[in-house]
This record gives structure tokens, sequence and C-alpha cells, in this order.
């Protein structure tokens, strides 16, 4: 395996500071089914797509047969998340949403001064009894530990090139272990049985002493299932997702009513009709992709802003506007405008791109059927 990262979602290290600061500094602790709900409304912002931290779709009654969990114990969760601000439902377009505190503003990374700093969270978590085993055991605990160690493998993998997951480690003393889970050493490795349906556990200093087993350290090796291979070698997807987020903004501006699917038709109706042309054009004298970034950002921004004009001269001509297929509109938009915009595109650039991609391929350059 190439280099690695976790196929999860972000959870942001300001959200679980404040969980830690209810913990140390009221009488009122964080629930296991507390962080629980959480990680469902995280999972669930990642499937609708959605920096902002409006949920529209969830439903929190669909999560107890999938977790395993009651759902009288989700529901004291949700409660304990309104009680302490972590969530607040709203109307907006006349419809009923769920919003997470902060969240836009952590997911702002433009702003001055604002560092994004996550772990992330892998989706197999969601096929494992891990998180149904400490909501029986009333164990909270357990999840900050589970937490942690994501977080500490994300930085892992973000700090290294390629290597193989088995080189990838984290290590915990049994002490420490003992303080941080509130446990006999006992309990402890009850709860390192829980985390082994995500984790190859290996302990260190192992003896035993009559009836008695002492362990000095134990080293979590992340599962397959948690990873993938981070595969994006034209270094678009951080920037797809930044233009998804403007997206985002447009249209919640325009109040067009749009599912997590209709995003999503958007963004692959980009990639395939301006980003794939545009692959190869990389800046010569330090072989990076600075202009066709910014040459990206531009056409992407522009086209939004044209698509706003043309809606809202709808609007005023005609008093309403209607998009049957919003994927398919704003294809059709991508394709027109993008035919006429890469004409901007200075021409050495546009020749080394299709020689480039010729040179990798061994077939006709995309540029070559547009220009």
């Amino acid at each position: 395996m190439g280099k690695i990262k976790i196929d999860g979602f972000r959870m942001h290290q300001h959200i679980l500071d404040e969980f830690r600061y209810i913990k140390d500094q009221s009488f009122d602790k964080p629930t296991a089914s507390a962080y629980v709900v959480y990680l469902t409304m995280l999972k669930q912002m990642h499937i609708e797509n959605n920096p902002r931290g409006i949920l529209k779709e969830y439903n929190l009654s669909y999560w107890p047969k999938k977790l395993d969990i009651s759902y009288t114990s989700l529901y004291g969760g949700k409660k304990f998340l309104e009680k302490y601000h972590f969530v607040k439902e709203e109307i907006q377009n006349d419809l009923p949403v769920l919003v997470l505190k902060d969240v836009e503003k952590l997911n702002t990374p433009e702003r001055e001064g604002v560092k994004l700093n996550y772990l992330l969270v892998p989706h197999a978590l969601f096929d494992t009894n891990i998180l149904a085993e400490f909501v029986r055991t009333s164990n909270p605990e357990g999840i900050e530990l589970l937490l942690s160690l994501f977080n500490q493998f994300r930085t892992s993998m973000s700090n290294r090139g390629m290597i193989s997951l088995d080189k990838l480690k984290q290590s915990r003393k049994m002490s420490t272990l003992k303080k941080k889970l509130n446990k006999k050493a006992k309990d402890v490795r009850k709860v390192l049985e829980i985390l082994e349906a995500l984790f190859d556990i290996e302990f260190e200093g192992l003896s035993y002493r009559k009836e008695q087993v002492w362990i000095k350290k134990i080293n979590f090796s992340l599962k397959p299932e948690c990873v993938i291979e981070d595969t994006d070698e034209f270094e678009v997807n951080r920037l797809l997702a930044q233009f998804s987020q403007e997206l985002t903004y447009r249209l919640d501006e325009l109040q067009i009513k749009y599912k997590a699917r209709d995003k999503k038709d958007i963004m692959i109706a980009f990639k395939q009709e301006v980003v794939s042309f545009l692959y190869h054009l990389i800046d010569e004298d330090d072989n990076s992709y600075k202009y066709r970034d910014k040459w990206l950002r531009s056409f992407f921004l522009n086209t939004l802003d044209s698509v706003v004009e043309h809606i809202q001269r709808e609007k005023e001509r005609l008093g309403h506007f209607k998009i049957y297929t919003i994927g398919g509109f704003f294809r059709k938009v991508f394709r027109k405008q993008f035919k006429n915009a890469i004409k901007d595109i200075p021409y050495e650039y546009i020749h080394d791109a299709k020689i480039r991609e010729f040179q990798i391929t061994g077939s006709k350059p995309l540029l070559s059927t547009i220009i």
C-alpha cells in the first residue's frame, strides 16, 4: 500500500475539547450516548456534504437498529447535546434543520489565525459493536480513548509518505490507561477487547504473577478497513472540497431546496466537464499546480455568479424559477462556460498539457477535443 489515510469523516478537536471542558467543570458529565449521537450527526454531515454544519436529513430513529443501541439511550444523548448547545433545531426555508455549533466557523480555514485541527473517525466504526458496548457499559472514557487514538493515527499518516499499515503504531502504558479509563487492569483489558474490532493490539512486558496478568505497555495498529490509499495524484480533491463549501453558501443564498445527492452531482459534473481536462496543466517553473488551481477557482466562482444572476433575472421576469435536475442544469452551464473560458489560458500552457497527457496516457488528450 502507498500513502494512506483514514477512510472517515472529520471531528474538530475544538468540539472534543468542549466535551472535555464540560467533563472537568461540571457535575453533569458527557455520557457515552451523547458522544455517539454527536458522531452520528457528523457522519450525516459527511453524507450531506454540508460544511456549514446544517443537517437537513438527520433521523435519530435510524441509528438504534444500525448501532444496536436503544432509542431511549440515543434520545438521552441528543438531549444532552441540546442542553449544552452542541446542536440546536432551526427552521430554514420553511424546513426543520439541525445546526451543529461552531462547525461552520471551524470549517473556514481562510480566516486569519484559524488552523484546521481535526481528527478522522473511520466509517468502519459504525459496522462494529464498539459504540454499543461503550453505551451499554456507560463508558464515555472508552470513546475518548478511541478518539484520541484516531487523532494520533491521522497525525502520523499526514506526516509520513508511503508506509505499510503495520508499521504505524500508537502506544499506551497500562498505568496511563488505568488512569484515563478510571478502571483496574482487569477492566482495562475488557475495554481493549472491545477495541479489537478496529485495532490489532499487542502487549509488551507481559508477565504472570500467580493468577494475575501484568502488562506494561499496549501497542495499537489500525485494521485495514479503517484506511484507504490516498490516490489524489493530481491534487484536486482538497480544491474540490473548498469549492463544494462555496457551492453550499450559494445554493442556500438562492433558497434552492436541494439534497446531498444534488450537491454531489454538481461537483461530479464540474470534475468531469472541467477539471478532467486540466489535470496535466502544470507550472513549468516549480512543477506545481498554482496556475491551474487559481484558474479553476476563478472559473468556478464566476460560473456560480452567472448562475445566481440568471436565476435572479428569471425570478424577476417570471416570478419563479424551477430547476428540474440540479446536477443536469449545472452540467450544461459548466460545459457551455468552459468552452469559452478555456480560450483565456495561454497557448503554451495548453500545448504543454496536451503533450504531457499524451506521454502519460498514450491516448488523444482530452483538451484536443475542445481546443
